[in-house]
């Protein structure tokens, strides 16, 4: 894929500048940077050449703006800045025809060609409901590995999921004690089971021994304790299935701690000959601090069995000898952070070189979505209320006159969940934030359904104009609102490349929210002048072209909310 309009004239104005100064271009690319709007598209300062030119900054910039010429860019002076503008052509049909020719797959590119990034998300535990707290991982994971398929990297997504240590032995002694056989295959059981388990276990040692005992039958190979946890987990798997087709999350493998059962002796074994490791009362430690005060790392109990560490070292070297990745992210809360950086301390010390291509990928919390008793809220109640509350709207808007629809769940499914993912990716990842339902299902601010409203304008006005023009003459697009919405169309495949690399959807949320703001603007200019409607009357090549302007910004929502997992519904 060629490299998007944005990024070729941003180039060809940095060798142009490197060119003019006899300096390579590498030295100028982190200089040049987006321009005040009312000023340019890129701009340069000249402010560290004053010293070796022994001239004033502004006379810098005017001597290297005279002497610059770069086919399709205005280069000018203002002041110490040399600033540079795209001309309205070619500009404008290189940005349409670009979009018109990838369509779907507009803001992606080739960078990652050939390469393989693993991701490690969502990954809960079994016998457990999966709480509304997962959708962070979830979500943010899933839009950063759509954010690199857009750019060509083969991506092998892993729900690592808690299925294996200590608490699956709760489940198993608690269903013993509290379950009913009739509905061992009840998700909703089970997670009865596992509640009544946890808490008989902090009351009662002898009871929390007795889950212990359990896990240790496990990695002794147990058949009986095996058959059951294998019973369970098939439990598990079928109500998460269900819960991922519903929020359109597909992953490439399902594999759990337990996938490495027998694949860590020999793990323990290597790290055992490391500087640093040592037996303590038959306990593996291995003693490498990242930091002052920090503790050591347990990878082996005095009892024989394991922890989590252990499964993960297992699990970082397999996934590297199975995929060879270029990047490992795991995709996983803030509060991981002190065992993410015990896990890749450990690999350093075992002389994995490639450690430095594993991430954590840490998010903050979410407030505000506690019951009074303090008790989990599920995933699947929030889903749930999303769509109850939208479809009351969408039914009064029915009622008035104010919308048509086919199927009124069906799209108010799409606007909750809409509603619910990007309420959490316009976050910082790194945040914490609260959840408001009154401020994620508004249809105006920075929310999901304002997006969605969006796009299915664009769609709505596309309509009535009768379908996207086979030709139009792009040169007519000379309003400063056009030119506004075509910048930000054209800004979309370096907001993907910067969204991956510093693996934050909220990037692609932010420019989405520009987009639509932009496009609004100018679509509202025909409320007080007929003459710049979009549907202009009595002037054929001009509505031509602004149809073609609008089927690009609705393509270029649809494809950045698609990298956020929100669907676009074509009215509402």
């Amino acid at each position: 894929m060629n490299p998007s309009v944005y990024s070729r004239y941003r180039t060809a104005f940095v060798e142009a500048l490197a060119q003019a100064l006899g300096v390579p271009a590498s030295e100028l690319e982190s200089q040049v940077k987006p321009a005040d709007p009312a000023h340019g598209d890129f701009s340069f300062p000249t402010f560290p050449l004053a010293k070796a030119q022994k001239k004033a900054p502004p006379a810098i910039a005017a001597s290297l703006a005279q002497g610059i010429k770069v086919p399709g860019l205005e280069v000018v002076a203002a002041g110490p800045y040399v600033n540079a503008k795209f001309a309205l052509m070619p500009f404008t049909a290189e940005v349409l025809d670009t979009v018109r020719s990838q369509g779907a797959r507009y803001g992606g590119g080739d960078v990652g060609a050939g390469k393989t990034v693993v991701m490690d998300y969502s990954s809960p535990n079994i016998a457990k409901p999966i709480a509304f707290h997962h959708i962070r991982s979830t979500m943010i994971g899933h839009s950063v590995a759509n954010l690199h398929r857009a750019l060509g990297y083969k991506v092998e997504g892993i729900n690592y999921l808690g299925d294996w240590g200590k608490q699956f032995g709760l489940v198993a002694v608690g269903f013993q004690e509290y379950g009913d056989p009739a509905r061992r295959n009840d998700m909703a059981h089970l997670v009865e089971v596992y509640i009544k388990a946890n808490k008989r276990a902090e009351a009662e040692p002898a009871f929390d021994e007795r889950a212990r005992d359990f896990f240790r039958r496990m990695e002794a190979n147990d058949a009986e304790a095996l058959a059951l946890w294998k019973e369970f987990r098939e439990t598990s798997l079928r109500d998460f299935a269900r819960i991922y087709a519903r929020l359109g999350v597909k992953f490439e493998h399902m594999e759990g701690e337990s996938f490495y059962q027998g694949k860590m002796e020999p793990v323990i074994e290597e790290i055992a000959r490391k500087p640093g490791v040592k037996e303590s009362q038959g306990a593996t430690i291995v003693d490498i601090p990242y930091a002052e005060n920090e503790p050591p790392v347990l990878l082996k109990k005095n009892d024989g069995s394991t922890l989590y560490a252990t499964r993960d070292l297992a699990a970082a070297i397999d996934r590297y000898e199975r995929f060879h990745f270029e990047k490992s992210l795991y995709v996983v809360a803030t509060d991981q952070a002190l065992h993410f950086r015990q896990l890749f301390r450990v690999l350093e010390a075992m002389g994995r070189e490639w450690v430095d291509r594993m991430v954590h990928v840490n998010f903050g919390r979410v407030h505000g979505m506690s019951t009074r008793k303090g008790n989990v809220v599920l995933l699947t109640d929030v889903l749930d209320e999303a769509k109850a509350r939208v479809l009351e709207k969408v039914q009064e808007n029915i009622q008035a006159g104010k919308m048509q629809t086919e199927d009124p769940e069906a799209l108010a499914e799409q606007i909750g969940l809409g509603a619910i993912f990007f309420g959490d990716l316009k976050n910082r990842r790194t945040t914490d934030y609260t959840f408001d339902w009154d401020e994620v299902l508004a249809v105006e601010g920075h929310t999901g359904p304002y997006l969605q409203y969006a796009h299915a304008r664009t769609c709505n006005v596309l309509r009535k104009g009768g379908g996207v023009p086979a030709s139009y003459d792009a040169s007519l697009l000379t309003l400063p609102e056009e030119q506004a919405v075509l910048r930000a169309i054209a800004r979309l495949p370096v907001v993907v490349q910067e969204a991956a690399e510093q693996c934050e959807p909220s990037f692609v949320a932010r420019w989405l929210l520009d987009l639509a703001a932009e496009f609004s603007r100018y679509y509202t200019l025909g409320n007080q002048d007929r003459g710049k409607r979009v549907l202009v009357e009595d002037n054929e090549p001009v509505k031509a072209a602004r149809l073609a302007l609008t089927d690009a910004t609705r393509a270029a929502l649809a494809a950045g909310l698609s990298l956020l997992g929100i669907a676009t519904p074509e009215n509402m």
